[in-house]
């Protein structure tokens, strides 16, 4: 075992759970664009109806994510940060 396999193996793989509010018809392209990123987050929609869907990542990759939430604005496709009561 090498220094970056240690180093790997010590880190731990803490998920973070977010959701978040889109437009119903930007679901189809943001999941899409994120599904391109391979394996940086999982999708879900949860109501398609008020567009709320989740996001579950590695702590790692949530500058990632949230960059590419806050891409959309590009696209006209608006995403909102659900309350945690939702």
């Amino acid at each position: 075992m090498n220094a970056f396999d240690r180093q790997v193996s010590q880190t731990p793989l803490i998920e973070k759970t977010r959701r978040f509010f889109i437009d119903r018809k930007g679901i189809g392209f943001f999941k899409a664009i994120l599904e391109s990123y391979e394996d940086v987050a999982i999708f879900s929609v949860l109501d398609g109806k008020s567009g709320l869907i989740e996001l579950i990542y590695p702590r790692y990759f949530e500058t990632d994510v949230l960059a590419i939430v806050h891409d959309m604005i590009n696209y006209d496709i608006v995403i909102k940060e659900a309350p945690d009561d939702e």
